[in-house]
Formats: structure tokens, sequence, C-alpha cells
């Protein structure tokens, strides 16, 4: 999936004029209140209301000045991280600076623009001092996995007297990746129960989730003896542990859609949460992970810091409507099937039948 960007029309017209002015509802009712009076000052000729009229103008001129002070000067900057995940909150911070040497910047108002369109939350900046830089970080989520484009930042201003709203548009551009949404799946339980294909959990070995404990044999590690269990039963007892999980799961993905439908691209979709939930939980659970999404797209993690070569795979897989291909196929008896044209999941389970936690219960 691309990120939606503005077309070359916006681009080249936010290029030339970055800078834009509309009216508030005050601003308004002031304007309409203005040009009453001037059509009254006409019709009666009277000194009075050109004075009232002159003032009115005035105060217009004097709010276009002083907004434009505010705006003039200043620099922005913008952090955020490299990666995140799909309907999770992460911070965006945008920095702030007033460059001018001797004027003061009041009542600042910044908005990122995100795939094309304004983002619903603002950063609003009080007051900033000659040479001063302030900070202001809000929550971000992003409801789709692919790329995403940031690009630019909106300052806008309604100092002094709210009548007027004046823009400068920040051609500020940053990409982050979403990853696919984590499901709560109970699949990655079923895995560890054993098998060709599954983590072989149920093993002794030298791991760090408690198993037994039995009375101690010829051979046995002096360091494994449980103390404290001994002295209280009166003879030496060994604590027995898991072995580290290091089975191999592979996830075999087909990216092909049997039509091109709404419908059909949901499902899609799922299947690939599906298959970056399972990557995070076989790789927490210390597992080998090899992901395959076609012919020459085969992918293989082993620890969990090598997860983000796969998470960021299947976030900017590209969905393809040729139903002709030959779906990918899988090295490992029992790899896991996902896709249309798949259609199982595991050992010959049906896709719909697959177990999944309801969202509103805790998976066990």
């Amino acid at each position: 999936m691309t990120a939606n960007r503005p077309n070359r029309w916006v681009t080249l017209k936010r290029r030339l004029f970055p800078r834009g002015l509309s009216f508030t509802r005050e601003g308004k009712v002031y304007v309409g209140v203005t040009l009453g009076v001037g059509f009254a000052a006409v019709n009666t000729n009277n000194n009075l209301l050109f004075l009232v009229l002159g003032l009115m103008l005035g105060l217009i001129i004097v709010s276009g000045i002083l907004s434009e002070i505010a705006l003039r000067g200043l620099t922005i900057s913008r952090q955020l991280p490299r990666r995140v995940e799909a309907e999770a909150s992460f911070a965006v911070e945008l920095k702030l600076h007033n460059g001018k040497a001797h004027t003061t910047s009041f009542s600042v108002e910044l908005r990122d623009e995100i795939d094309g369109q304004p983002f619903r939350r603002r950063c609003f900046f009080l007051r900033l001092a000659p040479g001063e830089s302030q900070a202001i970080a809000y929550h971000c989520e992003r409801h789709e996995r692919g790329r995403s484009h940031f690009s630019g930042t909106m300052a806008s201003t309604r100092y002094p007297f709210g009548l007027f709203e004046k823009r400068r548009f920040f051609a500020l551009t940053d990409d982050i990746i979403v990853l696919p949404a984590r499901l709560p799946l109970r699949l990655a339980h079923q895995l560890a129960a054993g098998g060709e294909n599954g983590l072989l959990t149920d093993q002794r070995g030298p791991g760090q989730e408690f198993l037994e404990l039995r009375d101690i044999s010829p051979g046995d590690d002096p360091r494994n003896i449980h103390w404290r269990s001994s002295a209280r039963l009166s003879r030496l007892l060994v604590r027995e542990n898991h072995a580290e999980p290091r089975g191999l799961v592979e996830i075999v993905l087909d990216p092909a859609l049997r039509e091109d439908s709404t419908p059909a691209r949901l499902e899609l979709e799922h299947n690939i949460r599906i298959a970056g939930t399972i990557v995070r939980d076989v790789l927490d659970s210390g597992g080998v992970v090899r992901l395959i999404t076609g012919p020459e797209r085969i992918i293989e993690a082993r620890e969990k810091r090598e997860a983000i070569a796969q998470l960021e795979h299947l976030a900017l897989l590209e969905v393809t409507t040729d139903g002709r291909s030959p779906p990918p196929r899988g090295r490992a008896r029992g790899a896991l099937l996902l896709g249309q044209r798949a259609g199982t999941i595991g050992r010959g389970r049906r896709l719909d039948e697959m177990a999944v936690a309801p969202r509103r219960q805790r998976a066990p």
C-alpha cells in the first residue's frame, strides 16, 4: 500500500504561494460592519462616520501586519519514529524556533499534513521569545499498513484580534513505515504443542521456564540444586527447566486476490495481520520464522531483531490481482498457508476455523 501524496498542482501552488489568509467568523462580522459604516459615511457625508471608518480600516491593517510578523522568521523541525504499528498510538514531536532577533511570536498553531490530508490534532504555542525554541509532542495513529508520508506542516495564527487566520506552509517531508497491527491470536500456543513444524517446548534443557523438581542423579550439575527445597525435604533436589524453543515455523502468504473486490481485499489484509502476529509471537517464544510470499521472496528470522525485515516486508507487500500466477509453496511439511487461493492454515485446518481470540477477551 502506498501513501497518498498531494497532486502536482497543489505542490506547485504551495511552492509559489506558501502563505494564505482566510476570514474567521468574527472577522466576517467585523468586515460586514465596516462595509456598513463605509456605505453610511458615503451616503450621509458625515465626518464622524468617516472617522469611525478610518479607525476600523486601520484596525484591519494593524491586524495584518502583526500576524505577518508573528509568522516571519519561524523554522520547524519534526521528530518521529522510523516505523510504527498500525492502530497503535505513537508520539510526533514538533519543534518551533523563532529566528527573529527582536520580535516575539504569539499564538502560533502547527498542524501536520499526513498522506495528503491535514491531521486532526494541532500543537499550539502561546508565546515564543526572540531566539527561543519550544517543542510539543502530539499522539498520532495510522490505521493502514504501508508507507505513510508526512508532506509538510501548516503554521497559522489569529493574532492579534482573531479577525483573520494567516497561514504559512512549511515543506517538511518525512516517511514512516506502518507495520501490520497485532491480533489477539491463540495460534502460538497451538504451534508450541510440538511436531515437525512446531516449537518443541516440552523438552528439558538449559531454559528459563520451570518444569519440575526431581531427585539428584549422577552426572547432574551441582549448580542446578534447589537448596531451599532440598533443606525443607532433607534430600537433594535438582531444578529442571524447559529447553529453549528452537522450532521452525514457516508462513506461506499468497498476496494474490481471487477477485478485485472490497471483501477480498479486507480478507487479504486480515491475513497479512495474522502473518505479522505469528512472526512476533513465535520469535518472542524463541522460535525461528520463515516467511514466503513468492518464489523469490523468502525471509528467515532467528532472533527478535531480525523480525523487523519480515514485518517491513509485510507492511510494504503489494496486493496483486493476477490469479493466473501459481501461489507460493512452502518448503517444510505442515507450513502455515495464508491466502485466498491457499485457503488453509497449518496441517489442513481451514482458515475460518483458526482460533482467534475475541477482541474483548484476553488471549490465553
